[in-house]
């Protein structure tokens, strides 16, 4: 009786074995080579294009929640929420009154580049 319960564990754990092999083989690894020019990629990309604009918003945004005051946002890159109240969201259409279009749609300004590497 000991003895079936060890060799129906013995398979579980063989059938196991197998399934974390089966996945392990899915995973895709990506280089940094092949990162940096993707982000490359994103960042030379059309700011017309819709499918640009929600690919940026899936690779770095994870959940934007939505209050009558304010908007909290939680990006992929970390847990700590940032939070856009009235006074900035104010702040920044004063700022920018002289464009026409949405600041989702504008282009980012120039970046001075940094010494950080991916």
């Amino acid at each position: 009786m000991i003895t079936e319960r060890i060799e129906k564990r013995k398979k579980e754990k063989e059938e196991l074995q197998a399934q974390i092999a089966i996945e392990m083989n899915k995973q895709i690894v990506f280089t940094a080579p092949q990162i940096r020019a993707f982000l490359y990629a994103l960042k030379k990309g059309n700011v017309n294009d819709e499918n640009n604009r929600r690919g940026i918003i899936n690779i770095f945004l994870r959940a934007i929640y939505l209050y009558d005051e304010r908007m909290t946002l939680l990006l992929n890159g970390g847990d700590r929420p940032i939070t856009i109240d009235d006074i900035l969201l104010d702040e920044i259409e004063a700022n920018n009154a002289e464009f026409a279009c949405s600041l989702m749609t504008a282009p980012a300004p120039t970046i001075k580049k940094t010494a950080y590497r991916i």
